[in-house]
């Protein structure tokens, strides 16, 4: 965070200083009085707990400043120069800093969403843009409506570009992350049943998606996955120019000659200017090449080389727990693919590892898909009925939680519920062997991957 005065933070949030020195810097500020650094700014949220109650503890570990919104809440210990910035609410209050902050910077703002592949596609942003600038990407998974203020106070004047993620579970979240950062360029990379109890059809998640649109920079460039039908149904929300990009055929940008390997994907990139480009990355599943379109789009229009695309492409990292590739002593592969999953993401994940590990045994462990409303056993069952068109590819499906069973139940090959991992595990010692690959895949809810460590050591 730039040093910025108790005075300027004072406007920020449009508040009152009640005490401190107006002239004094802040240079980081933090919800969490346990990360904070000297010269901070406290941020005391009374989300789940009261965090006016850690105020005390904030001016210990280094903090100059606190918003606060009851001052019958201030601890009477503190010293007479440490600042108190009088707001309504402290969220609402943190959020318009993060507003303001943000209007400091003429660098491109990238954010992206979508029901799927969000954390991925920014990952992928991030990567290529860093091979040739410093830029500031999303803290850790601080996608909401706490961490996106927190993550833009992140940048600083050493960067050339940042690039956020915006999450949401209900109509708009969108809408109030995206007025924060006012994006350059937008990416929405799906729209599925992620959230459905809160929406109802993928209609209105779709619309919800959308809020991102009209904050784009006119002069900006949207992205958004021209292989989703609902994604063509809202360009008329953008007044910016449209890329619709593409795996399934021509688009604006497109892939084709998608080949495979032990060591990951090569396919060939196709530009509006009729250019192409070969590329590889090592990572598996169409869908991650969907996933990476965008991002090389947006490095190209940064003034990216292809030859630089190229060589950034081959070194591909992403978050953890998609799609990592885990080898145990004995041989077996694990395929940990468990950090979060809807039934877009489900078909697709089983759908790639279908394609891969042609010489072994292969192993679905699935769990339950949660927050999907009424639909719920529906949609499960859907997937079952999907994923069937490979079931000659899989030795048997483990399926494990509560509606869970309904993807068994009419997946077409062999399969068995268990109610619980620790029953599941017993099974699956019997089950898998060292030329076995397995595959891992549930709603974040579900901490599939505790699985790892026991399959590991089969």
């Amino acid at each position: 965070m730039l040093p910025t005065t108790l005075n300027t933070i004072t406007k920020m949030a449009r508040g009152i200083l009640v005490q401190g020195n107006p002239e004094a810097n802040v240079t980081s500020a933090h919800f969490d009085s346990r990360q904070l650094q000297p010269d901070s700014l406290f941020v005391p949220l009374v989300e789940t707990r009261d965090g006016h109650d850690f105020i005390k503890q904030a001016q210990e570990a280094g903090a100059i400043a606190t918003l606060v919104s009851d001052l019958s809440k201030v601890p009477a210990t503190l010293p007479n120069d440490f600042g108190l910035i009088l707001v309504n609410d402290t969220l609402t209050a943190f959020q318009k800093i993060a507003s303001a902050y943000r209007n400091q910077f003429s660098i491109p703002f990238i954010a992206v969403t979508g029901s799927t592949g969000k954390t991925t596609t920014k990952d992928m942003i991030s990567h290529l843009l860093a091979s040739s600038r410093p830029i500031c990407s999303t803290y850790k998974n601080f996608n909401n409506h706490i961490g996106l203020p927190f993550s833009i106070l992140h940048v600083d004047n050493s960067h050339e570009a940042a690039v956020l993620e915006l999450g949401m579970s209900h109509a708009g979240e969108i809408d109030l992350l995206a007025s924060i950062t006012r994006p350059t360029y937008s990416v929405i990379t799906s729209i599925g049943e992620a959230h459905m109890e809160y929406f109802g059809s993928l209609e209105k998640i779709a619309l919800a998606k959308a809020e991102l649109l009209p904050h784009t920079a006119p002069e900006g460039r949207v992205y958004l996955n021209g292989d989703n039908e609902y994604l063509q149904k809202v360009k008329h929300l953008s007044d910016s120019p449209i890329c619709y990009y593409s795996v399934k055929g021509p688009a604006d940008l497109w892939a084709s000659d998608l080949l495979t390997d032990d060591k990951g994907t090569h396919f060939t990139v196709h530009f509006e200017d009729q250019q192409t480009l070969r590329v590889f990355m090592p990572l598996f599943g169409t869908y991650n090449v969907s996933n990476a379109l965008p991002a090389i789009g947006i490095a190209r229009e940064q003034g990216m080389s292809l030859e630089e695309i190229q060589q950034a492409m081959a070194t591909l990292s992403i978050s953890g727990m998609r799609f990592e590739i885990h080898t145990s002593q004995n041989g077996m592969i694990i395929v940990n693919d468990a950090y979060n999953a809807n039934p877009l993401s489900m078909k697709a994940s089983i759908e790639n590892f279908a394609d891969l590990f042609q010489d072994r045994t292969k192993v679905l462990i699935v769990g339950d898909l949660l927050e999907l409303g009424s639909d719920s056993q529906a949609l499960h069952a859907e997937v079952g009925e999907y994923v069937s068109k490979w079931d000659d590819r899989f030795t048997c499906m483990v399926t494990i939680g509560e509606d869970s069973r309904f993807i068994g139940e009419h997946y077409q090959g062999e399969s068995h519920h268990f109610s619980s991992k620790e029953e599941a595990i017993v099974y699956l010692r019997s089950l898998v062997k060292p030329h076995s690959a397995v595959l891992l895949k549930a709603s974040r809810g579900m901490k599939l991957e505790t699985l790892l460590p026991s399959l590991l050591e089969i």
